[in-house]
């Protein structure tokens, strides 16, 4: 009689650890104009687990995304202005990024991932980047995401 008990543990194994471990893409999409506004990422804000990856869609032309502040370890990223980019995130934390063109436009999203460890850091970063947005009406875009975003 043959021993099936060890193909079949294994087999066990690997379906129980794909889905423990598996890991998701996210779509944020970089628009012109949205419900929520002009020039903004939809979502705006994001929360991800550790080892997720965001498919940074440049659906109009001229967008990038890149790293403002992002938690200690991190790697900083930029989509380049590539229609489509997948950036996975490793780091815990939260990630303040911007369209490097449209950041006076308050144009620039948030992404947590996992937890808020890094979240007083942030708040600075936050308050650093709106002090460079030009139009008043979107001047507080950022930190009113932080708000209710952020607990």
């Amino acid at each position: 009689m043959k021993n099936y008990l060890g193909p079949s543990l294994i087999s066990i194994f690997i379906f129980f650890s794909q889905s423990i471990f598996a890991s998701d893409t996210h779509i944020v999409k970089m628009l012109n104009n949205s419900e929520s506004g002009s020039m903004v990422f939809e979502p705006a804000y994001i929360k991800i687990k550790n080892g997720d990856s965001i498919n940074f869609i440049m659906e109009d032309a001229g967008h990038n995304a890149a790293t403002v502040a992002g938690p200690s370890g991190s790697i900083p990223f930029n989509t380049a202005y590539k229609p489509s980019t997948i950036i996975k995130f490793d780091v815990n934390g939260l990630y303040l990024y911007e369209c490097s063109p449209h950041a006076v436009m308050a144009m620039a999203g948030i992404i947590q991932v996992s937890d808020t460890n890094n979240k007083e850091e942030m708040t600075k970063e936050i308050e650093k980047f709106e002090a460079k947005v030009m139009m008043p009406n979107v001047k507080t875009r950022v930190s009113d995401l932080f708000k209710k975003n952020i607990k």
